[in-house]
């Protein structure tokens, strides 16, 4: 799988599916591939093996990375 990191999203693709992982909140969309055109300024950051889990921050330490 491909891992892409837009503005708003984390970005799973694989074949004609890929999840899309909100970076705001958390959510997560199963969309077609081609969704990815509509994403803002995507950026591939490598190659994925696969997905454990979800890792949930404290909006307390979000908002110490926007500082």
């Amino acid at each position: 799988m491909e891992l892409f990191q837009a503005k708003d999203h984390y970005i799973l693709q694989r074949g004609e599916r890929a999840l899309w992982c909100s970076r705001r909140d958390g959510t997560l969309q199963l969309r077609p591939a081609t969704d990815l055109l509509l994403a803002w300024n995507p950026v591939c950051l490598g190659l994925v093996e696969g997905v454990i889990g979800k890792v949930q921050l404290h909006t307390a330490l979000c908002q110490l990375e926007l500082l």
